[in-house]
């Protein structure tokens, strides 16, 4: 590699740990475990400029004679200044997403009460730090945040109030376990729950008031596709993308229905398969059976290779998150961390709800589909593709991820598993069908809502029509797919592209052509835009 690309290199991983202290905990970095980060207005411009200093040197580099592979690394980390530097100057998110201020006081505190990278005693005086942080952190919060939009500053609200009952719920088991803090926890948990509290009434009001959109707009949009994700379809071929997959997927819903009960509409039959749940109390044991089932299951028929040495616990979802995460998500391991243990989070049902709105909740895990979310965050999933992107050897791609990449493999996995013989009946194909479905009405939803074609109320009433989502959960997921432009196009994009590379490897393979090696050589390119994943394996030009 490159002498010069490789100081920017190291100055860019050095940036990150030193202005983003939380992230900087969630590489397996621990030199700022007792710090949140500046947030002022001045140290939202310094963070930019940092950046923008970093883009510019690279964009000097000649690197023509280099090899290919630092060529791709520089290209990925010049994708991905460039989109910080975006988010900053033209999509504004430091003034318009409160979620960047109370997620990170939040996500601080929870990475080092579930982290098992340094004895309990160090990580609570770390905690100690953080939480004594939060009424600074959200003092910027207030002087950056003036006019969010009316569903950032709700989400924000949500989360904030969440953190009350977070620090009342975890901190004082800590300070138990720890009691030469004690005294000093309760102290600053009463000022960090007193400014979540102030945070959420602020946010409250301004969602009350507010009147700004949060649609990215077409241009700003297509940008994000174009220059980050280095995909060459616009938002209206997208879109038809979308519409095309949702009409193949119901016929193939129907058929599949049909062998299930004849007599029967696919609605009906759906309808009748979230019947089929967990009890409450059993849920996160059930995601964890089917997890184990599909780690063995990839082992059995070796498929792709899985790590030595890795774990991935399963747990509930931290309260803060479930506003936003209705069902299950994966929390990756640090890149840098000697010990690769990843989180399985299952939202658990909210026990404050009404029985019936519970019973909704209950719903949206069906058995029938809990298997393709175990695989899906698991193995091979999400779980086993960042675990072995964490040990790879580029430097610069252990922290670097592309959603497009990383959506689409595990959405990838769904269909291969069911090719290698993983579903075991028809109502569970009917489940991975429906979960394909959903994940082409977020193309529709995610375009529609960036270029102001839907409201917030228009893309919860798609998902519920068109998906048959409970509208509880629809408008969990919605709220957060306002936030994140692009992001819910990933999961289908992101197949097609690995679906693409796969065929043109197979090509070339013609009969020596074996499915793990396939899968073992796709994953160690990394979690880089899918151009580059081609280009690394000899299938593009950079």
């Amino acid at each position: 590699m490159s002498a010069a690309l490789d100081r920017i290199v190291d100055r860019y991983v050095s940036t990150l740990l030193a202005d983003h202290p939380v992230f900087a905990t969630f590489l397996g970095v621990h030199d700022h475990d007792g710090e949140l980060g500046e947030f002022s207005p001045a140290a939202q411009v310094e963070k930019n400029d940092h950046l923008k200093e970093l883009l510019s040197e690279l964009e000097a580099l000649s690197l023509d004679d280099e090899p290919v592979e630092a060529r791709i690394d520089a290209a990925a980390l010049r994708a991905s200044l460039r989109y910080s530097v975006f988010q900053h100057e033209v999509l504004r998110t430091h003034e318009l997403k409160p979620i960047e201020y109370v997620g990170t006081a939040l996500s601080g505190c929870n990475e080092l009460i579930l982290g098992d990278f340094a004895p309990l005693e160090d990580r609570a005086r770390a905690l100690l730090g953080r939480l004594e942080q939060i009424p600074a952190v959200l003092t910027a919060m207030r002087e950056n945040i003036k006019q969010p939009p009316a569903v950032f500053a709700t989400v924000g609200a949500e989360i904030a109030r969440s953190g009350v009952g977070f620090i009342s719920g975890v901190v004082p088991g800590i300070a138990t376990e720890v009691p030469s803090l004690r005294t000093d926890l309760e102290r600053v948990s009463a000022a960090a729950e007193e400014a979540f509290s102030g945070a959420a009434d602020y946010l409250e009001e301004l969602a009350e008031r507010s009147r700004v959109s949060f649609h990215v707009g077409r241009e700003n949009y297509e940008w994000i596709q174009r220059e980050y994700h280095m995909l060459k379809m616009d938002s209206s071929e997208l879109r038809e993308l979308g519409r095309r997959m949702l009409g193949e997927t119901r016929e193939q819903m129907d058929d599949v229905a049909r062998e299930i009960d004849p007599g029967k509409s696919v609605h009906e039959t759906m309808d009748d398969l979230k019947n089929d749940h967990p009890r409450a109390g059993g849920l996160r044991q059930h995601y964890a059976s089917e997890m184990a089932r599909a780690r063995e299951f990839v082992l059995k028929h070796d498929l792709v290779s899985v790590a030595e040495g890795e774990e991935l616990e399963v747990i509930d979802t931290p309260v803060f998150l479930r506003k936003i995460l209705p069902y299950a998500a994966y929390h990756p391991a640090g890149p840098f961390e000697k010990k690769q243990r990843g989180l399985f989070y299952v939202t658990p049902v909210d026990d404050s709800l009404s029985p019936e709105d519970q019973e909704k909740q209950l719903r949206g895990h069906s058995v029938h589909t809990i298997p393709i979310i175990a695989l899906h965050e698991a193995y091979p999933g999400h779980h086993l593709q960042l675990v072995r992107a964490n040990l790879g050897r580029r430097k610069v791609r252990k922290v670097l991820w592309n959603t497009v990449f990383i959506e689409g493999w595990a959405l990838y996995c769904e269909e291969m598993m069911k090719d290698a013989g993983f579903y075991s009946s028809a109502k569970t194909r009917l489940g991975q069908l429906k979960e394909t479905l959903w994940r082409a009405a977020r193309v529709v939803v995610d375009v529609g809502l960036q270029l102001g074609e839907m409201t917030v109320e228009d893309a919860i009433e798609f998902m519920v029509s068109e998906v048959g989502l409970e509208r509880i959960n629809a408008t969990a997921e919605v709220k957060r797919y306002a936030s994140n432009p692009t992001q819910p196009s990933s999961y289908l994009v992101g197949k097609l592209a690995i679906l693409s590379i796969r065929e043109r490897y197979e090509a070339r393979a013609g009969s020596a052509f074996n499915l793990k090696t396939f899968h073992d050589e796709l994953l160690d390119v990394g979690s880089i835009q899918p151009a580059l994943v081609e280009a690394s394996l000899g299938f593009g030009e950079l």
